[in-house]
Parts: C-alpha cells; structure tokens; sequence
C-alpha cells in the first residue's frame, strides 16, 4: 500500500507502468470526446481503454488481496474490508467502476453519469 522502496527496481518499474497508462487512459478518454477523432479511431480508444482497465482490475484485486500483509489490515475479511474501505483504494474502485455499470444495470442514463467517475483514475497518480 506504499510506494516503492529505495533499490525495489520491480516495485519501482510497476509504478512507472501505472503512472504511464492513467496518463494514457486520460489522454485517450479527453481524444474520445472529440467527435472526429472518435470517428477515425474510436475502436482502438475503446480497446486501450478495455486493456487499461482490466490492468486495473487485476491491481485492485490484488491490492485487496495481499493487504493482509500490512500489519494495519490483518484479518482475512476485517483486513480486507477496512484496506477496500480506505480513500485510496476507493478512488481505485470509483476509476474502474464506471466500466462494470453496464454489465450490472441496463439503465443507461446511470451510465453517463458514472462515465465522468472515469476521471477518479488521475486521482489514482496520488498513490504514485
């Protein structure tokens, strides 16, 4: 749940990658916003956004599941829902939940107003 420690070349790389696709995937949602460029290349913005959520699918599960490990989070469940219950693994959920909404709910109108929760994942750089 922290940064990368001096001389962690693996942690350290992990982190270079994440801060480079949040900075990729809020480019690419602010180019889908823009109708022509929507129009030439909205298939390859949708597929870079699948494959960076799913990246951030598989952090956040992992995060949840290795928490344990901090002393502040012990407790197989307790640990568990105390680390998904703190700000920063929150604002996780809120920057890949806006992707999920459609497979749980058919409603679109939620949808549009989730979408803009896309913007949590610049928020997600404050972990970095």
């Amino acid at each position: 749940m922290e940064a990368a420690k001096p001389g962690d070349t693996a942690s350290r790389l992990f982190d270079v990658v994440i801060v480079t696709v949040i900075g990729l995937n809020v480019i690419a949602v602010v180019m889908g916003s823009v109708p022509s460029i929507q129009l030439r290349w909205g298939k390859y913005l949708e597929v870079f956004e699948r494959v960076s959520v799913l990246l951030f699918s598989l952090e956040y599960i992992a995060r949840l599941w290795s928490c344990t490990a901090d002393p502040r989070f012990a407790g197989a469940i307790r640990g568990r829902l105390r680390c998904a219950l703190s700000p920063m693994v929150m604002i996780d959920l809120l920057a890949i939940l806006p992707f999920y909404v459609p497979f749980i709910t058919g409603d679109l109108r939620a949808l549009r107003v989730l979408r803009m929760l896309r913007i949590f994942r610049v928020f997600k750089l404050g972990r970095y």
